[in-house]
């Protein structure tokens, strides 16, 4: 399947809304002439001249019937990766009769797991409401209704860029086709992917991996290489046409996150005849900047030095390559990068480029753990024994933090020091839990911990009465079977899920349900850690 290329206004950008990084069309208002799912397909909309179904003309792109009352159709997207939209495609080629004569978007932040159900009960913020971009459960408007052209590439740049989006929810006015939906903006991982021990692929798109620049790109977008798994096919790949001058061709990658690149794989997967004969790969370091800091952002990308290699470190010297394989290279010297110029000689095709390293720390993130080794011990003491209740677990971490030179060390700290626990220290730590549905605060929590308990829970006031009644009652039959509270991770979940999980968990025995509260405990505290350092 080709890719549709990118419009020329949005070529630096990620289409947030791939297929090929997991976006989803999560529902759709009506789709009886042609389905949802044809809103992201990576190829470019067809026609099939004379071929109908039983419902009507055959169509590539999503179709609804004819609107025969008040309102608009509307779709929810998933999108593969989260990110702030810049831009949109809205593609309505091939409908000329059938085509919205008008389009709107909104955006949201959810879990991955919210369902179109939770979703379509969200408000949508009031325009101008202060703080509305921080509110969490609301839809927010990223473009006031827009005409569009039937039949027509419609490229359409936001007002303005839109804050973060996990979802986005496209309103057609009022009824009709459109082909496909693209939407172009910045990628914007949760921060936490970049807290973990080993290496992770630094140039990924959903690690907010990105193109910057190319010499050529006839056959296949550069942007191809940073997509998830391996291509299908020949077509799914960066190809060059056929070089008939000296040198080479090559691209600019700049990584989702700076950080030191240990390792790199270049593979030709599906170029047996058109594979490069070798490549080399520079690096640049504009240097350490917050995602969020747009001014920083932009400072730190003009330092990037356009034209030839001047100003480039040499991480890969010329490294032979051949046809269909994964190649995997460690550079001499692993260097610190935000940026990548890679080169292919002297043409051909490449399908996927992986960079492998350790993410570097931001400003922000520096700050947040200056900030928490610089605490007073009793206020340090009391902000650890609100993410976990457990004294000795507290002590040994305040211990750790002195050594912690960024934030990966913290949570490796955190871990080590949970997991050495004994079981009565456990004990201790479920005790600064209320219950859950309960509106009492429990004794031993601090005021933070009850603040966080409250947020974790909030789904879970306001359910039906029925469900917190029996999750009152299966608390009690819990804490008598096991001589603690029901212990889980409340966060995104409901009632009815959390009392669901009570019911499965109520008849084990007790050495499997302490292991199971451990489990639950350990996933509390990380998550209370890693709010705190985002929170500032």
């Amino acid at each position: 399947m080709s890719q549709q290329p990118a419009p020329a206004a949005f070529s630096h950008l990620v289409n947030l809304a791939a297929d090929e990084t997991g976006t989803f069309v999560l529902w759709a208002s009506d789709d009886y002439f042609a389905e949802k799912e044809n809103l992201v397909r990576s190829d470019a909309p067809v026609w099939k001249e004379g071929v109908y179904t039983d419902k009507g003309k055959w169509m590539d792109g999503w179709e609804s019937q004819r609107m025969r009352g008040p309102g608009h159709d509307t779709a929810i997207l998933r999108l593969g990766v989260p990110g702030s939209v810049e831009g949109l495609l809205v593609d309505t080629t091939h409908f000329k009769g059938n085509a919205p004569i008008a389009v709107a978007l909104e955006v949201c932040e959810a879990p991955h797991t919210a369902t179109a159900e939770e979703l379509l009960s969200w408000p949508v913020a009031e325009e101008g409401a202060e703080g509305a971009a921080q509110v969490a459960k609301v839809w927010r408007l990223a473009l006031p209704k827009t005409d569009i052209r039937s039949d027509f590439g419609n490229v359409i740049a936001l007002p303005q860029l839109s804050p973060r989006a996990t979802h986005v929810r496209l309103h057609i006015y009022p009824d009709g086709g459109v082909a496909r939906l693209r939407v172009y903006g910045v990628a914007r991982p949760a921060p936490q992917i970049f807290w973990q021990q080993g290496s992770i692929d630094l140039a990924a798109i959903e690690h907010g991996g990105r193109v910057t620049a190319i010499s050529d790109a006839f056959f296949g977008p550069p942007a191809n290489l940073l997509l998830p798994g391996r291509g299908v096919n020949m077509g799914d790949g960066w190809e060059t046409r056929r070089r008939r001058t000296p040198g080479s061709d090559w691209c600019e990658i700049g990584l989702g996150r700076r950080g030191l690149v240990q390792r790199i794989e270049v593979d030709t997967h599906f170029f047996k005849g058109n594979a490069p004969q070798a490549c080399s790969v520079f690096a640049f370091d504009a240097g350490a900047v917050d995602p969020d800091d747009a001014e920083g952002m932009a400072a730190a990308m003009a330092q990037v030095p356009t034209g030839d290699d001047a100003g480039w470190t040499p991480l890969l010297d010329l490294a032979p390559l051949v046809q269909h394989r994964r190649h995997s290279f460690e550079p001499a010297r692993p260097t610190v990068a935000t940026h990548l110029r890679v080169h292919i000689f002297p043409h051909g095709g490449v399908n996927r480029m992986r960079v492998f390293g350790l993410a570097a720390p931001t400003p922000r993130e520096q700050e947040r753990l200056a900030t928490l080794q610089a605490l007073p011990r009793a206020e340090l003491d009391a902000l650890l024994l609100s993410f976990c209740g457990a004294t000795a677990w507290a002590q040994q971490v305040a211990r750790a933090l002195p050594s912690c030179s960024q934030v990966r060390d913290v949570l490796q700290a955190v871990d080590v020091a949970f997991w050495a626990l004994r079981e009565s220290d456990w004990l201790e730590a479920f005790a600064a839990h209320p219950r859950i549905g309960a509106r009492k605060d429990a004794a031993a929590a601090t005021a933070q911990s009850a603040q966080w308990s409250r947020g974790e829970q909030a789904q879970v006031h306001g359910a039906e009465s029925s469900v917190t009644a029996m999750l009152a009652t299966l608390n009690e039959t819990y804490f008598e079977r096991f001589g603690f509270i029901f212990i889980v991770f409340a966060t995104g979940r409901s009632a009815a899920q959390m009392l669901a999980l009570l019911q499965r968990r109520i008849g084990n025995d007790r050495e499997a349900e302490i292991r199971n509260a451990g489990d639950e405990q350990a996933r509390i505290t990380r998550l209370r850690l890693e709010n705190w350092l985002l929170a500032g």
